[in-house]
């Protein structure tokens, strides 16, 4: 055999080599996408049927709002339902504004600790170096008034006239909180207030100048206004109950003066998603390493720390404000959280509903 022909039969067979392993190849290949296919077929369809169940759940507890559901860190459900007004049929967004009520106390809470990891102020500090006129104020520490053991009782009272500015609104605190030496959980707006003001002294800016810089500007938060900063041409959802029927008017509306009123404790508007990045600053360096804000905020203990409830290594806050309501429930590593916020409460609870919600995103594959 001459050498032209010794070239062509090794050609040959190595052309046969390579047909032989490249059907190997995409034999095993078919197999692996196949099972990949099969794998994630099932996985989507896990999910669309668990989303499926979220949606049942909150159409029967008659929720009226916005939904955002969070499951391994990102965005698992996201829904608005109902109606913004129901007379008007303008329907509720999934970046429309609610008051979050007393979910505004975690973004206090955080100015705080930022002041005290700033050293400005430490949790042992007490309430007579910024308001001395207090009672008892030597024997309230900055950490009672963080957790709601500091004796100060002040009641939700709407004000006779609107609070236009930050001086009248600490006035009015001042004015009508009382204090006494049991220092026993006893949750109320007054402690927030003054913290407010503690925030304002310390920094030599308006409460509102400091979360504007601090928090909406540097989270670039694009859904998140003061009561007296909403823009005139948003649609705000009204609020109502379920009671028989859907969108029953709320009898006693929240109105200016009793917004007024909330310093640092309830007079902020939010969409859900500007408060689930608000959220996720507390823990992915934006504000706070999630270990320096547990260590500042004392995470670790059950009660009230700061915000939040914290137990069973879940945290769980909700506001109220006459027909809204406002929660979130979930782990403290904001793996997996249930975001609702509401102008029209769910009938059974909004507590209820949540955790429910929560224990349903615990079996998703």
């Amino acid at each position: 055999m001459n050498l032209r022909w010794k070239w062509l039969v090794s050609l040959g067979m190595l052309v046969l080599c390579v047909m032989m392993i490249g059907h190997w190849f995409i034999k095993q290949g078919n197999g692996f996408f196949i099972e990949h296919s099969s794998k994630k077929q099932a996985s989507t369809s896990s999910e669309s049927k668990h989303k499926e169940t979220i949606n049942q759940l909150i159409e029967e507890a008659h929720f009226q709002g916005t939904a955002l559901i969070i499951h391994q860190g990102q965005i698992f459900y996201q829904q608005s339902y109902g109606y913004a007004d129901a007379q008007t049929k303008v329907p509720n967004k999934n970046d429309s504004l609610y008051p979050i009520a007393s979910l505004q106390k975690i973004i206090t809470g955080s100015l705080i600790l930022e002041l005290v990891k700033e050293d400005q102020l430490t949790l042992d500090t007490t309430l007579d170096h910024f308001y001395p006129e207090i009672d008892l104020s030597q024997t309230i520490t900055i950490q009672q008034l963080l957790n709601h053991n500091s004796g100060i009782f002040m009641e939700e009272k709407e004000p006779e006239e609107l609070l236009s500015d930050q001086d009248s609104q600490l006035e009015n605190a001042l004015n009508t909180l009382s204090t006494t030496s049991n220092k026993e959980f006893l949750y109320t707006n007054g402690n927030y207030t003054l913290l407010a003001g503690i925030i304002s002294k310390l920094t030599g800016q308006t409460y509102e100048e400091v979360v504007q810089k601090r928090v909406i500007n540097k989270l670039a938060l694009r859904h998140t206004y003061f009561w007296d900063q909403v823009p005139k041409n948003e649609p705000l959802p009204k609020p109502y109950f379920y009671m028989g029927q859907d969108y029953q008017a709320d009898p006693f509306p929240a109105s200016e003066k009793l917004f007024s009123s909330l310093l640092g404790a309830g007079n902020l508007y939010m969409s859900t998603e500007d408060f689930w990045v608000f959220i996720q600053s507390l823990a992915n360096g934006q504000l706070f390493e999630q270990k320096e804000y547990a260590q500042l905020a004392s995470t670790e203990q059950k009660g009230y720390q700061a915000g939040l409830f914290y137990f069973d290594d879940l945290k769980y806050s909700e506001g109220n404000l006459r027909g809204y309501d406002t929660v979130i429930y979930g782990d403290q590593k904001n793996q997996n959280l249930v975001i609702l916020f509401a102008n029209q409460p769910a009938y059974d609870g909004m507590n209820e509903l949540s955790e429910t919600i929560y224990h349903t995103l615990l079996d998703v594959n």
